[in-house]
């Protein structure tokens, strides 16, 4: 699993998750103004996934 920056217009920035072949598991549905910030919330939910992985949690569904 890796996550993407992407820039989706001038000086706003998303993020896309994607699997072992490249296809996009989440996304961002909303910009953010910088890209740290699109960052550090792939980044949360990357970390998020993986911690319902190992646990076999449910996976909660949040406002990002």
């Amino acid at each position: 699993m890796q996550f993407e920056i992407r820039e989706t217009s001038r000086s706003l920035w998303s993020w896309v998750l994607l699997n072992e072949t490249a296809e996009t598991v989440l996304e961002s549905r909303r910009s953010f103004p910088s890209r740290a910030q699109a960052t550090a919330l792939a980044f949360s939910q990357l970390v998020g996934r993986a911690g319902r992985t190992l646990t076999g949690g449910a996976r909660q569904v949040g406002f990002l």
